[in-house]
């Protein structure tokens, strides 16, 4: 704009010194010519005074010699011919030149003798001569170029000067302009700035006022419209869901921070593609076909990458553009799915374990109650094995009950400071039958610690440790029992040297059921509940086990309870 009201305004000032130069030019011709004529009827006046005293056409002629390279003067008599002229002989009759005709009419004409424009002007004496003056019009020449030199030298000057303060002035008048550019740009990130007014420029003032109010409005709205994109974006992007929105036509309109990373979806090349860019799944495509052609919506569920999610298509008449969209919600339930499949898992191990003896105690007290005992003895065993079968039964029930206390545990109750020496003597003292029936040596190493704890979760987490050892260590064989401190952490480890935990099943055994050796954990009447039970005490103590086994070299389960739960006494 600067450039165009530039070249416009030099446009100007070069069409205006242009018609001044020529106006100019052919003012000063005329006048030029008026000076010219007033000049010839002065000379004609002297001449024809010359001519009264003294009517001889070659005297004056010679008299006014010095002026001929300016003045031609010619005598013609009364029919036409040359007497004398002042710069040619021998000329043609003159009668019919148009100022003798019309004698003391002025006339410019070329010269038909000299070849020259000249200006003429004629007089009739009495005796019926002419006296013919004329001027070439030649002679305003050298004066005429000077002015149009002049006039040209000025107006490239005045040009020049006109466009530097031109330019000057419009930057001036433009700075204004270009600081509303500014502003108005930084409006576009929703950013507010006060134009201020100029100086002696209301006109621009009162436009300013109006930017400015203008300004802040759409500075506001935009600012508006920014934080609630942001924030919805945030949303988006930060639920743990994944929404893709599919406009009229089935191009991806919307899709947020998580549905991208789960089917690594490059926003900035796929983003308004068709829906088959994305959902490659057969099932889906249909679905979502069947939303569009059918309006219906339809629920399913997804395996992708070894997680489970729950998708629902849902076809919508209105979008926020009031259009027709396809809306797919991925919902991960993978979780929900573990813990259901662990509800299946513990119900199938739970009925398994139960049956085994049930079937037991059943079918004993059937012969008993058939009287098919026979002989006293056998009736007994039947008893006995009733008797153990009921125990079993109730160890199961009872660390299932445990194992469910300790899972769904969020605070730890009745917590004292209590002796870990203690608990571990009183386990030793509980599980004194066990070990001295399989001949097992203990090797304590232990030193009277404090620990602010619940005395009944320390007894069992230590109980099913030492029992574990003692089932699955040899016969006759050590077990090694090591309570210290180490790192600020209290540590409790237990090893055997018995039949230890091949590497396929190490990552397994905590969870419940789960047991190595089946047939042995039947003969020790073991639930495989024991160590599922250790590690939830330990987890709610905020700690971690450590597992180092080596097959047929034994097993060491190390403990570790942070410090922020010991007390020294």
């Amino acid at each position: 704009m600067r450039r165009k009201i530039g070249f416009e305004f030099v446009a100007i000032i070069f069409f205006a010194m242009l018609a001044f130069i020529i106006g100019g030019f052919f003012i000063v011709r005329n006048n030029f010519n008026d000076v010219t004529q007033y000049n010839l009827e002065t000379y004609l006046e002297i001449m024809k005074s010359e001519y009264n005293h003294n009517p001889t056409p070659t005297y004056i002629v010679d008299k006014y010699e010095e002026v001929e390279d300016y003045i031609r003067i010619t005598f013609i008599d009364s029919t036409g011919v040359v007497l004398v002229d002042s710069l040619a002989e021998d000329l043609e009759n003159h009668i019919n030149r148009p100022e003798i005709q019309n004698v003391g009419t002025t006339y410019i004409r070329q010269s038909d003798t000299l070849d020259i424009e000249m200006m003429y002007l004629a007089y009739e004496f009495d005796d019926g001569n002419y006296l013919r003056l004329a001027i070439p019009t030649s002679s305003m020449l050298p004066f005429t170029n000077d002015f149009v030199i002049l006039s040209i030298i000025i107006g490239v000057v005045i040009i020049t000067i006109t466009f530097f303060i031109g330019q000057a002035l419009i930057n001036n008048a433009m700075y204004p302009l270009k600081e509303i550019k500014i502003i108005l740009r930084n409006v576009n990130k929703g950013e507010y700035k006060e134009i201020l007014p100029v100086k002696k420029q209301d006109e621009i003032n009162g436009l300013l006022t109006e930017i400015n109010d203008i300004n802040q409005l759409i500075a506001k709205n935009i600012s508006s419209l920014t934080s609630e994109k942001e924030k919805n974006d945030f949303l988006l992007n930060h639920m743990n869901q994944g929404i893709c929105v599919l406009d009229n036509n089935g191009l991806i309109v919307m899709i947020n921070q998580n549905l991208r990373e789960l089917y690594r979806f490059n926003i900035d090349i796929n983003l308004n593609k068709d829906y088959r860019f994305l959902f490659r799944n057969s099932d889906v495509q249909q679905y979502i076909k069947n939303a569009y052609e059918k309006q219906t919506n339809t629920n399913t569920i997804l395996n992708i990458r070894e997680r489970y999610y729950s998708v629902s298509i849902n076809y919508l008449e209105k979008n926020w553009l009031n259009s027709p969209c396809v809306i797919l919600l991925y919902t991960d339930i993978t979780d929900i799915k573990n813990i259901e499949n662990l509800k299946k898992d513990f119900f199938d191990n739970a009925s398994h374990e139960l049956k085994s003896p049930l079937t037991s105690i059943l079918g004993s007290s059937e012969i008993i109650l058939q009287g098919m005992s026979g002989d006293e003895k056998t009736k007994e065993d039947l008893i006995k094995r009733i008797s153990e079968e009921a125990k079993r039964m109730n160890n199961l029930v009872m660390d299932m009950l445990t194992l469910s206390k300790y899972e769904n545990q969020i605070q730890i109750q009745n917590k004292t400071n209590i002796d870990i020496d203690k608990v571990l003597n009183d386990v030793i003292s509980s599980l004194k039958r066990q070990i001295e029936k399989r001949d097992i040596k203990l090797n304590i190493n232990s030193k009277s610690d404090y620990i602010n704890a619940n005395y009944d979760e320390m007894f069992q987490l230590i109980k099913n440790l030492l029992e574990n050892a003692v089932k699955y260590g040899k016969d006759s064989g050590e077990v090694s029992i090591d309570v210290l401190r180490e790192d600020s952490n209290l540590v409790i480890k237990v090893s055997d040297d018995g039949i230890g935990i091949p590497k396929s099943d190490q990552s397994r055994i905590f969870e419940r059921f789960y047991r190595v050796d089946k047939a042995r954990s039947k003969l020790t009447g073991g639930t495989g509940l024991g160590l599922s039970i250790v590690k939830h005490i330990t987890l709610n103590y905020g700690g971690h086990i450590e597992l180092d086994s080596i097959e047929k070299q034994g097993t060491t389960i190390t403990i570790y309870i942070p410090s922020n739960q010991i007390k020294i006494k």
